[in-house]
């Protein structure tokens, strides 16, 4: 019962802390603010999913936390982004609005063209189109999202075992009190 509180709790600090970082990222004026609780939040998800560690989802969003650290800490408290990542994105026009080594304001990025920023390869650079715009995605992410699969199958199969062992448990407790053996 404890661990389940303990679960509960650190769940609900995982989520505040994502939440605290999309608020931040959706409404900081400055940058400042920005480059200090992004890698912040980032390095606290996984004292906050600890007691989950020996689930193997929680290892995999583990790898994809760091590969997303890790370009956030290179280039100053802010995700790479390339310039040709924003205009497949947002299209021409808009991404023309910013400069190079500009914060891009409402987002974790800082723009990147040829050689600029650190760590490239791991920033924002999968384009996901939805409707008429889109959105970019780092390797980073792809991962935590396939931990965060790996983890309701794992959840998802540790419920389904809970329900088979509570049915055998209730037939062999009304076999024994019938006074017969359950199979």
């Amino acid at each position: 019962m404890i661990q389940t509180h303990k679960g509960i709790a650190s769940a609900t600090f995982a989520v505040l802390l994502l939440g605290l970082q999309f608020a931040v990222l959706r409404f900081a004026a400055s940058e400042t603010l920005v480059r200090v609780v992004l890698p912040l939040t980032i390095v606290a998800v996984p004292a906050a999913l600890w007691v989950y560690r020996g689930r193997l989802g929680v290892w995999v969003m583990y790898v994809g936390l760091v590969a997303n650290l890790a370009p956030i800490l290179a280039n100053g408290g802010l995700m790479p982004i390339h310039e040709e990542s924003v205009i497949k994105a947002i299209g021409e026009e808009r991404a023309a609005r910013y400069a190079p080594g500009e914060w891009i304001q409402g987002s974790k990025d800082v723009l990147v063209t040829g050689d600029g920023g650190r760590l490239i390869a791991l920033g924002d650079q999968i384009v996901v189109k939805a409707g008429g715009g889109g959105m970019v995605v780092s390797p980073g992410d792809v991962v935590v999202w396939c931990g965060l699969l790996v983890l309701a199958a794992e959840a998802s199969v540790a419920w389904q075992r809970r329900e088979r062992r509570q049915q055998i448990l209730e037939a062999n407790s009304r076999a024994a009190a019938e006074g017969g053996a359950a199979t």
